[in-house]
């Protein structure tokens, strides 16, 4: 961190007088005393660890900070799904087992909404953190959680948004609808894949297309219906099934991950790569991997958007450890570090207006050539449809497309 916005924002990240937490019994107490119980102590994150680059942020600033500020060990826990330590949980439940082995919990969507129907979470305590005050709890894109009240049971970490990426150098003219991406993949055969769901970037472009084919998002914000599901999801497959001969290997097998879909593109076999981090790209060309000539862009009706947070259970054996670790990952010198496109490039999960004159100027517009200034990627958000939703589509789309 630069020194002078380091002196600017280190209250805020420490927290200030009248501000409060919620203690492991779930009394309201002074922020300060959660800060004191918890020096000293380990706090176990569990997340998702197939991300080398999210893993150094957490590993190489998060720790130390944490270390140096508040004197807390935080050990990672990594999980090759998030479903992993949902599933733990239940059985620490069923157990009886009331002092668990997990603090916080990287999470959302639908194993949020999994453990919040179990009783799972501790809360309501998010909306009682010092740097709450940055959140704009008012935003349907925090409050909501793919469609599920959060209740303060989460403290929202940061936010990502949908794009679509290219080679300029190869393709003047990218496609920005369904009907283009169909015809430009006939005029360039094998120049295009996407990720196989369940893989979670290939799952949100299949909700992409689900939103392009039929135009609309406002059905799938509301509980599941199985006829309305039934006609989108037909228009939606068969889409995709018309698209798949002009697919990389014509379809035959698909990329398994995100991370394979950018090493073929990485390696010129396709044209066309996605992400649901608008930086990816341009933290790609800073490592020299993806070629200069990359950009980005979003589909001429929006893109998907959501928010990510971290969540305490409520068998966590410190909670307050917990809570100060989610204020400091949502403090304003935090989220400038985790915005760096040189390292996780993840956009922040503040509302810009609320800021710190100088946080205000950090976090404003991400940096490099192949990102899209705020406004756009504003401008063009999608909520995300309700998890029972994508849940059919995803459990659809290897009935009717991939076994097709």
């Amino acid at each position: 961190m630069l020194v002078a916005l380091a002196a600017t924002l280190f209250a805020s990240a420490c927290g200030g007088a009248g501000t409060g937490g919620t203690g492991s019994s779930g009394e309201d107490r002074p922020f300060s005393k959660l800060e004191k119980e918890a020096r000293g102590t380990t706090v176990n994150i569990s997340m998702y660890g197939g991300d080398e680059a999210i893993n150094a942020y957490v590993d190489d600033y998060v720790k130390p900070q944490l270390e140096k500020k508040y004197d807390i060990t935080l050990e990672r826990t990594p999980l090759s799904d998030t479903a992993d330590a949902v599933n733990k949980l239940l059985d620490e439940k069923t157990a009886g087992k009331e002092r668990g082995t997990i603090d916080l919990v990287w999470i959302n969507g639908e194993n949020f909404a999994t453990g919040a129907n179990a009783g799972l979470w501790f809360g309501s305590w998010a909306e009682e953190l010092p740097n709450a005050k940055y959140v704009d709890w008012n935003d349907q894109s925090i409050s909501r959680d793919f469609g599920y009240p959060v209740e303060g049971r989460e403290a929202p970490w940061g936010r990502v948004q949908f794009v679509m990426i290219y080679d300029a150098a190869k393709v003047d003219d990218p496609p920005k609808n369904t009907e283009e991406l169909l015809a430009w993949a006939g005029e360039h055969p094998g120049r295009f894949a996407y990720p196989a769901p369940p893989d979670f970037t290939g799952n949100a472009f299949v909700e992409q297309m689900l939103y392009g084919v039929t135009g609309e998002t406002k059905p799938f914000q509301n509980p599941f219906d199985q006829m309305t599901f039934d006609a989108a999801s037909s228009k939606t497959y068969d889409y995709l099934n018309e698209l798949e001969p002009d697919l990389w290997r014509e379809g035959e097998t698909y990329p398994e991950s995100s991370t394979k879909l950018d090493e073929l593109y990485q390696n010129g076999e396709v044209w066309l790569d996605m992400s649901y981090n608008p930086q990816l790209a341009q933290r790609q060309i800073n490592k020299g991997l993806f070629p200069e000539s990359t950009r980005t862009y979003v589909f001429e009706n929006g893109t998907l958007n959501n928010t990510h947070y971290v969540a305490i259970p409520s068998n966590a054996p410190n909670k307050a450890g917990a809570q100060v670790v989610a204020n400091f990952l949502e403090s304003p010198e935090a989220q400038i570090a985790k915005q760096d496109p040189g390292g996780w490039g993840d956009l922040t999960a503040l509302d810009i207006e609320k800021l710190p004159k100088d946080a205000k100027e950090k976090l404003a517009e991400p940096q490099g050539a192949a990102t899209l200034p705020t406004a756009v990627l504003q401008n063009n958000r999608l909520p995300e449809a309700r998890s029972k939703w994508l849940l059919e589509l995803e459990d659809g789309w290897q009935e009717n497309v991939l076994k097709n």
